[in-house]
């Protein structure tokens, strides 16, 4: 890892400077190429200078979009539905080959759909209002439209 922040020649004091604050950046929470690129944007104008500094840290592996995809959806997979998780790692910045082949390791959301009706329902009574407000919930918790058919069909009966 000291080998990614060691002073080539001729570099300025500014953008080592730089360069050690983005290796801490990232190495605080792995990050996209994106979220570095828009903390480097708050930084400093020179884009020369954020694209060197990029490359240096695609090139030591401490920016990878897919194993930041990975990471992401291991975290996320119980706590969110695969449609919100997709669309929170586009809106990061990663490829949808990336993150089509990250969300493949999840295989089934069913458990989490059930666990999500069961606890919405937790304090609500079987109504058909209470249904309808369900299933909004669980398409914006990102479960797609055919389970959350199943599962609160299911849970109804």
């Amino acid at each position: 890892m000291m080998e990614a922040m060691t002073m080539k020649p001729g570099e300025n004091k500014k953008q080592i400077s730089l360069y050690e604050r983005a290796v801490a950046y990232i190495l605080n929470m792995p990050k996209t190429e994106k979220q570095v690129r828009q903390w480097y944007a708050r930084k400093t104008m020179d884009q020369t200078l954020i694209d060197a500094d990029i490359n240096r840290l695609i090139e030591y592996n401490l920016i990878n979009d897919a194993d930041y995809a990975q990471m992401y959806v291991e975290a996320k997979k119980d706590k969110m539905g695969v449609g919100m998780i997709r669309n929170k790692l586009r809106i990061n910045g990663v490829a949808s080959e990336i993150i089509e082949s990250a969300v493949a390791v999840i295989d089934n959301q069913y458990d989490f759909a059930l666990r999500c009706v069961q606890k919405y329902m937790r304090t609500k009574d079987k109504t058909p209002e209470n249904k309808s407000k369900l299933f909004r919930w669980l398409l914006g918790k990102g479960v797609a439209y055919d389970l959350c058919v199943e599962v609160v069909n299911e849970y109804w009966d």
